[in-house]
Parts: structure tokens; C-alpha cells; sequence
């Protein structure tokens, strides 16, 4: 069922979306991290949003 309300729609988005992927290792991160929880890698990416 899709989101109809836009405030839940963002908050969803931002959940989803919003993190860093670790390049090494492929774990998801915070947004705030400077490097990987699992691996300690400091090569992090923003996740991209596909429309």
C-alpha cells in the first residue's frame, strides 16, 4: 500500500535513504559516520536514490 500522506513519505525516504554504504564491505552506516562499524574503512558513500 502506497504512502499517501508526503510528511510520512519523507520521513520513510529519509529512513531509507539517508545512511552511508561502506565501498569495502557493503555495511550500511549513519549518515554522521566518518567510517565503517564493521570493517573501519573510511571509503564511505552516500546511498543513492533510484526514481
Amino acid at each position: 500500500m502506497p504512502i499517501t500522506d508526503p510528511v510520512k513519505l519523507q520521513i520513510a525516504l529519509d529512513h531509507v535513504f539517508k545512511v552511508k554504504i561502506c565501498r569495502k564491505c557493503g555495511a550500511k552506516n549513519p549518515i554522521s559516520a566518518e567510517k565503517c562499524r564493521r570493517c573501519r574503512s573510511r571509503n564511505l558513500r552516500l546511498k543513492r536514490y533510484k526514481k
